[in-house]
């Protein structure tokens, strides 16, 4: 780690006024590079670089001085931040009056630049997620570009995943009236959610979540076989981690499930419409809700052939129902009848229980009532037209 003059200073005018005492901060080339007294600053400090170079304390006593031409009479102590060297701190005084103060004052010191260091990897760290959720939600997939920053993130692109969206500038708004208006505040602000989220059971080493200024973007791993209850359950434990039980109006918005990572833009699409489309009295809103569902593929262009959803919900009628009912022309023959099941069952030449009954298959599979529900209808003609 390099001690830079900013940190050293701090960490000078915040100990001195507690011990009394001149402080100095040398790096590794044995520099001043913090100081009470300004006139030593970016000067060498021999002793200092003893320090450096042997690991070890060096004393300076009053008879001492011709031997450490511009030093003062104190202690000069290493600055070890894991098991290397990394600069010196050093308290003007008799060395046998300061012993005990330069003790405190190193171990604050290393405490002080251990956390800042640790600061400096999370800010890292956090850049890197960045630019890999930026890859990842991008419409045009870079599939080696991806797989690069993924290796670094020890992120497996493999498991299935959707994406949740969460609107927090409630909460950041909600700062801002109460300290002031402040980049920093609402800096910190994210730094308490992302510190609630990095600590939560709910997410664990293989999920990912950014901030993109009020917008909270997680991916989620799920269980291959997770249904949409435990998407749900899930969403809503997140709102109450970070708004608390009333979840201080939060929303969220998730989407599709899938296991193909090129797949996820598509899931971040879903789940920015399912947040901003979301029915009265919810948080999390999906889009595997059919009325959002609809709304979805209605509005967005080109979702009928893209949307996520869409295709599973498809593909199962198709697997379970369609041959053995013969779902896609009964649903049709219902459609085509303004949804009179006495007049489809005629089209189909079958008798109406028989209708009914496909009908409660579909329903049960799916949730799907074409028979009563407008959107539910609207969506079955969209599954079987396409």
């Amino acid at each position: 780690m390099i001690i830079t003059a900013e940190l050293a200073q701090h960490i000078v005018d915040n100990i001195m006024p507690l011990v009394q005492q001149n402080i100095n901060i040398m790096d590794s080339a044995g520099v001043i590079v913090g100081s009470g007294q300004k006139s030593r600053l970016n000067t060498y400090h021999q002793g200092a670089m003893e320090v450096i170079r042997s690991g070890q304390v060096v004393e300076i006593f009053p008879e001492d001085m011709e031997r450490y031409p511009g030093a003062l009479p104190g202690l000069n102590w290493p600055i070890v931040l894991g098991s290397q060297v990394v600069g010196v701190v050093g308290v003007s005084g008799h060395p046998d009056k300061v012993r005990n103060t330069t003790k405190l004052v190193k171990m604050v010191t290393e405490l002080i630049l251990e956390r800042e260091n640790l600061m400096e990897e999370f800010r890292a760290n956090l850049q890197l997620r960045e630019q890999f959720m930026q890859q990842v939600l991008a419409d045009r997939y870079q599939g080696n570009a991806i797989t690069k920053t993924a290796k670094l993130l020890r992120f497996n692109l493999n498991l299935p995943r959707l994406v949740a969206v969460v609107s927090v500038g409630v909460i950041i708004q909600d700062a801002l009236q109460q300290y002031g208006v402040h980049d920093l505040v609402a800096f910190r602000t994210r730094e308490t959610l992302a510190q609630l989220l990095e600590y939560s059971p709910l997410l664990d080493s293989q999920d990912l979540f950014v901030f993109f200024e009020d917008e909270l973007v997680i991916l989620k791993q799920f269980p291959a076989d997770a249904g949409e209850s435990e998407f749900y359950q899930w969403g809503s434990a997140i709102l109450s981690l970070l708004g608390g039980p009333q979840q201080q109006g939060l929303r969220m918005g998730l989407g599709s499930f899938t296991g193909l990572p090129a797949d996820l833009h598509e899931s971040y699409k879903e789940a920015i419409f399912a947040q901003n489309n979301k029915m009265a009295g919810t948080a999390v809103a999906s889009i595997y809700d059919f009325d959002i569902l609809v709304a979805y593929l209605i509005k967005e262009p080109g979702a009928i052939h893209s949307c996520l959803a869409l295709k599973k919900l498809k593909d199962l009628i198709l697997a379970q129902l369609d041959r053995k009912y013969d779902m896609r022309n009964t649903v049709n023959a219902l459609l085509d009848n303004n949804l009179n099941v006495s007049s489809a069952a005629k089209a189909l030449f079958v008798h109406r229980n028989t209708l009914v009954f496909r009908l409660e298959k579909l329903k049960e599979l799916t949730g799907l009532c074409p028979s009563q529900s407008l959107n539910h209808a609207m969506l079955c003609r969209i599954l079987f037209s396409y």
